[in-house]
């Protein structure tokens, strides 16, 4: 196990400013922390529609652009609708109670609190549920699981009823520090293969309730596991043998990524589309960031360490799966056995890659 393994220069800086955990609270920083992060909800719409334009426009004049700009515009339209202005199916259902007057009698009452009053069925790693809604029950179903920063929820349902009834469906989290549950996206019922990629550790669930009266029989299958393809080729959550946080240098910085084990020469994969930055250091040796998403902005970027050698130049554009370098201990891994050191960084700095490295998730049926 390495103790010589990167951290970039950039995750070095961020570890020398983490706050002191024994630092004495200030009454008045907390406010005004309070404040800035309700100003920047405030904002979080506004800045999404604006970038939403953006993608519009790109969709017009880059047709090579297309795809990757129309995946962020759906993102960017679901984001605005449920965190901006909480229009999920459901709440717009709601809505349609109050306007009947039925908001506060006791038949709308008890469709309102049927969430809160299921029994929620644990999905675990993999879960296959055949169930029914009868029109004399107002209730609602849900089915949990726990996801860590980078995993992915997985699910498909296929409604096999046959009738006019509105099926409301929904993906909800509720971070660990937090009681409220908050939507994450609406689930489709035709029988596609959707899926979330956790964006902050939490317990997930997925929200089954029918309009009034409604009969709808269901089939759901979920499954839970990693969101990216593993950068060493062949290798398994088993070879990394260092992990995130781990010290280094005596303890005066941390391991902001993991080191995975493998031959010199194995080649290492492009985690997802994008473009390619290579580069020599003392510490990271031959070295590779990818950034992913349209001009790279709003995706995260993953650096590749320890290289013995590149099969890309600086500015290609890779597709994921493509083979970006091999596998090697230059840099200040000279002296331990050849592996590469990935790491993620996102807006907030270094993430742990282990959960995004996590098997891919396995659907149960067909």
């Amino acid at each position: 196990m390495s103790n010589s393994s990167t951290s970039s220069p950039k995750s070095e800086s961020a570890a020398a400013n983490e706050s002191d955990p024994a630092r004495p609270v200030n009454s008045a920083s907390v406010a005004a922390d309070d404040t800035r992060r309700r100003r920047s909800a405030r904002r979080r719409p506004w800045l999404l529609l604006l970038l939403l334009a953006t993608l519009i426009a790109l969709l017009a004049v880059r047709p090579d652009l297309r795809g990757p700009a129309r995946q962020a515009a759906a993102d960017a339209v679901r984001t605005v609708a449920y965190d901006g202005l909480g229009l999920s199916p459901r709440a717009l259902f709601v809505w349609r109670l109050r306007i009947a007057g039925l908001y506060d009698s006791p038949l709308g009452t008890r469709w309102r609190t049927a969430v809160d009053r299921a029994q929620p069925v644990a999905a675990g790693s993999r879960l296959q549920r055949r169930a029914s809604f009868t029109a004399d029950a107002v209730e609602a179903q849900v089915y949990t699981t726990a996801l860590g920063r980078g995993q992915q929820l997985q699910w498909r349902l296929r409604r096999d009823t046959a009738n006019d009834v509105r099926l409301y469906a929904a993906v909800e989290r509720r971070d660990d520090a937090d009681d409220e549950w908050s939507s994450v996206t609406d689930v489709t019922a035709d029988g596609a293969v959707e899926h979330v990629v956790a964006s902050r550790a939490g317990e997930y669930r997925i929200v089954l309730q029918p309009e009034l009266f409604g009969v709808v029989d269901y089939d759901l299958a979920m499954a839970t596991g990693g969101s990216l393809v593993m950068p060493v080729q062949n290798a398994a959550i088993r070879d990394i043998g260092s992990g995130f946080g781990a010290p280094r240098d005596g303890g005066s910085r941390s391991h902001h990524g993991v080191d995975i084990f493998a031959k010199r020469g194995t080649p290492l994969i492009a985690v997802t589309d994008g473009r390619v930055r290579t580069g020599t250091s003392g510490i990271g040796g031959n070295h590779i960031w990818l950034s992913g998403g349209v001009f790279g902005i709003g995706s995260a970027r993953y650096y590749y360490a320890h290289l013995d050698s590149f099969n890309v130049e600086s500015g290609d554009s890779v597709n994921k799966g493509d083979v970006i370098g091999y596998v090697g201990n230059t840099g200040n891994a000279r002296t331990t056995p050849p592996h590469l050191h990935f790491g993620i960084y996102a807006a907030g700095g270094p993430v742990d890659p282990a959960p995004f490295l996590r098997a891919l998730p396995a659907l149960p049926g067909g």
